[in-house]
């Protein structure tokens, strides 16, 4: 067996045993959402990944070089693809979900439910309002960093193994499955998603996969041609950003199965496109992290 090979299954069976471990211990204790197991679930879930590859780099003497650095205004064309691709698909995703279901639509931005607040702020310009938020999710520095424990886990060190071991394109699409396979046990107690949704939490965990091999598609791109995990981070915390809006500006306030936010099938439709396009590219690229790997 491979180092690759060995390395890989190490740290899968690392941060999905924690994952799933601590799944079915909420499931058989109280109730979810006041549940102290669940909530180490959810609040542990970016640092999971890291802490995993960094046990697997031990048991493994894996000495190569972490794929990390902060200074992406040395690359400023790709840090604005990073900041404002996936921001643009999104608003169109959202756009085409409230065209197809015009009721939904409420024309404020509900801020109270954030905030814990009965508060709201009238959409009078839809455009301006899209605007401000693509550009507060662009620049949203602290959750972009939040999100380098699940990058630092799967795509600085888990891609590399998988692209030298399986191919590119096989690596691409494992990393991304894998990596939806891991939020099964939150999606399973209703994060991200309405339990309202038909065919519940099966249907929610299986959309789940699709938006994370979406955006494992792309990440692992950005990944492939950065060699630096950070530019991951930027669109995990973009997405992860403008991807809670579109909720709080539809009348149900629920996360079904097609949108509007980027976990449905419609708010994605644009991210989907666009990983297609990526992946038809994938063995063209001569990726630095093969090289380097």
């Amino acid at each position: 067996m491979s180092d690759n090979k060995v390395q890989i299954k190490i740290y899968l069976f690392l941060v999905l045993g924690v994952c799933f471990f601590l799944g079915i211990i909420a499931y058989f204790t109280q109730s979810p959402n006041e549940n102290l197991i669940y909530q180490i679930l959810q609040k542990g879930f970016t640092v999971f990944p890291v802490i995993s590859a960094v046990i697997t780099r031990r048991i493994t003497k894996d000495k190569t070089q972490w794929r990390f650095s902060i200074k992406v205004w040395k690359n400023p064309t790709l840090w604005i693809f990073c900041a404002f691709i996936p921001n643009i698909l999104i608003v169109i995703g959202t756009i085409l979900y409230f065209i197809i279901f015009p009721k939904q639509y409420s024309g404020f931005f509900d801020i109270g439910s954030l905030l814990e607040k009965n508060y709201t702020i009238s959409i009078h310009n839809p455009f301006s309002f899209a605007i401000v938020c693509m550009l507060i999710a662009a620049i949203c520095i602290p959750i972009q960093l939040l999100e380098l424990g699940e990058e630092i886990g799967w795509r600085e060190y888990l891609l590399p193994k998988q692209i030298a071991e399986y191919g590119i394109r096989k690596g691409v699409l494992l990393n991304g499955f894998f990596w939806g396979i891991a939020h099964l046990p939150l999606i399973f107690f209703g994060f991200n998603y309405s339990s309202e949704n038909i065919g519940a939490p099966w249907s929610n965990m299986f959309m789940m996969i699709i938006v994370c091999m979406t955006l494992g598609i792309i990440c692992s791109y950005v990944m492939a041609i950065s060699n630096n995990v950070m530019y991951c981070a930027i669109i995990h915390g973009v997405v992860n950003v403008i991807g809670e809006i579109p909720v709080f500006i539809s009348v149900s306030h629920k996360n079904g199965l097609l949108g509007p936010n980027p976990t449905g099938l419609i708010g994605i439709s644009g991210l989907i496109v666009y990983a297609i396009i990526i992946f038809i590219r994938l063995p063209k690229l001569k990726t630095m992290i093969e090289s380097r790997n």
